[in-house]
């Protein structure tokens, strides 16, 4: 119970190195108070490391602002009002009359079915939404759906360090590897945190995200910057499918990142580097991919839209708050305000390249993709 105490007791004292040899070349470990004075000729393994890493990662004296630039916020977030269908095989009709009288049109169909609800109607004292094909469905079967006003950050200046989301509430714990409190402050998801310090325990890094919280690289999603990819000049856009972000660039400054949620394992979105080829104000997607169909999916007025890799697209999102991690048929999914200023930041022919540091997503996927 003492071993770690007396761990950063040792870390924490000066010591000069000493002028012979400090490990041989086998398998013994430099003790605690070397590895700190000396790292570079030690194991990078074992508890001295691990003191000596913590001990290298530290707070700037005074910890900037993250360099952002005036946003336009815009209320409401999208024009369109949508509702989830929550009866299976919901009747449809071609008029509030129909509807009142139980003459059906056509059934919507069962799965996972969003529509646009355009307006408001009452027949004989039953309630219907008008919704974007034209027909009315019950309000009894429909049930409306808030859309995020999430959105990411709009770039002056690079940051001086890593910039990272929470995407899960978690309180930040004293050291790496060490449970969180019991009680203290949390860091909410979506917040924003920048990064002063990474020491690996495990399989997992952790951050240094403020004086004495640290957290696990699972429950963060980090902003990896890059050059452009060989050939791309201009305005370009990088989708990092392992920390689930995005990126818009100008050549190599960043000017604005964002939250994404891409492809299940199931369907994943395919890494590569690709152009903007078509770009719609709204679309409707719909489709299942299983044999069995019990993927079906049905989504009305799906808000900027900007196809990229076959049926892949960049495009707003209203039917989840998932973002940070992985949710859709193989398009990048975005909150509507991102993916409206993406796409009046954007144009035809712009470059996407699509990425994954970790090599888990497959690259020799086809064109089909999916949706949403």
């Amino acid at each position: 119970m003492l071993l770690l105490p007396l761990l950063f007791a040792l870390a924490l004292t000066p010591a000069s190195a000493p002028s012979g040899p400090l490990v041989d070349q086998g398998e013994a470990l430099c003790v605690p108070q070397v590895q700190v004075a000396a790292l570079a000729v030690c194991p990078a393994v074992g508890p001295g490391a691990y003191a000596a890493n913590i001990a290298r990662a530290r707070l700037p004296a005074l910890i900037p602002d993250l360099p952002l630039a005036p946003l336009e916020r815009y209320d409401p977030v999208v024009e369109f009002t949508y509702g989830r269908v929550t009866t299976p095989e919901a009747p449809l009709f071609a008029s509030p009359a129909d509807g009142a009288a139980g003459n059906i049109a056509r059934s919507i169909g069962a799965g996972f079915i969003f529509v646009n609800l355009v307006a408001p109607v009452e027949e004989a004292g039953q309630a219907f939404y008008r919704i974007r094909t034209g027909e009315y469905i019950r309000a009894s079967d429909v049930i409306p759906v808030e859309v995020t006003k999430f959105q990411g950050m709009l770039f002056g200046d690079q940051p001086a360090y890593p910039v990272a989301w929470i995407v899960a509430n978690v309180r930040p714990s004293p050291r790496p590897g060490v449970p969180p409190p019991d009680s203290g402050p949390r860091l909410f998801r979506k917040s924003v945190v920048q990064i002063f310090g990474t020491v690996r325990v495990g399989e997992w890094d952790w951050y240094l995200v403020g004086p004495n919280q640290w957290v696990e690289q699972r429950v963060v999603s980090r902003l990896n910057l890059n050059p452009p990819p060989e050939g791309v000049s201009g305005r370009w856009i990088q989708v990092d499918l392992f920390e689930q972000t995005l990126a818009a660039y100008e050549d190599d400054r960043l000017v604005y990142a964002t939250l994404v949620a891409s492809g299940l394992d199931e369907w994943p979105t395919r890494p590569g580097l690709f152009q903007i080829y078509a770009r719609l104000y709204a679309d409707r997607m719909r489709g299942a991919y299983r044999a069995d169909g019990s993927d079906y999916y049905y989504l009305e007025a799906v808000p900027w839209v900007m196809y990229y890799d076959g049926q892949r697209a960049l495009h707003g999102e209203y039917w989840h708050d998932g973002l940070g991690f992985k949710r859709s048929h193989g398009c990048v999914n975005l909150a509507p305000l991102d993916a409206r200023w993406l796409y009046e930041w954007s144009a035809m022919g712009t470059p996407v390249w699509v990425y994954d540091p970790s090599g888990q997503t497959p690259t020799d996927l086809d064109e089909a993709g999916g949706a949403p």
